[in-house]
């Protein structure tokens, strides 16, 4: 029960930090070597560092998108809304959160697809040869957390925020 509280508290910024981490590593080194090293052995690591940086990318995107759906920190039209009072007010996106949940679901299942095609036909990856379809499994996993993290924000306590007196 506490991995689980764990994971449900801290999983995306676990994976953000780790990816950005990736990141900075591997551009730091592909950097220092273009720069300061001209040995051939380390200007082949640096092709692999690169796709590993690029890979980091991507994967903070779709993990950043999940921890946004989960802070309800996604842009959102809400002047039009504020009216609604509480208890009904954490209702009030109800209508575009189907709409963004039917979305996820579908590039989830749309993702699972590409899987599958992947698994298929293989392909490496260019420097690492590392099989794609292990790659593009982050775009059904995070789509389909972005929808369980949708619909636990309508079950968590809600947060309610007053920005109305800051507003000129």
């Amino acid at each position: 029960m506490r991995v689980l509280r764990f994971l449900d508290d801290w999983f995306e910024q676990v994976m953000i930090t780790i990816c950005c981490s990736l990141l900075v590593i591997c551009l730091t080194y592909t950097a220092l070597v273009r720069y300061f090293v001209h040995d051939q052995f380390f200007t082949k690591l640096s092709f692999k560092a690169e796709e590993i940086a690029i890979f980091s990318f991507v994967f903070l995107l779709y993990f950043g998108s999940v921890l946004a759906t989960r802070e309800g920190a996604h842009f959102r039209v809400s002047a039009h809304l504020d009216w609604i009072k509480p208890p009904f007010r954490r209702w009030r996106f109800l209508v575009g959160d189907v709409a963004t949940l039917g979305f996820c679901a579908f590039i989830a299942w749309q993702g699972l697809v590409l899987v599958q095609s992947a698994f298929e036909r293989p392909e490496p990856s260019i420097a690492l040869g590392l099989p794609m379809q292990w790659i593009y499994l982050v775009i059904p996993l995070t789509f389909a957390l972005n929808c369980f993290r949708l619909v636990q924000g309508y079950f968590r306590p809600a947060v309610e925020h007053d920005h109305s007196s800051s507003q000129l």
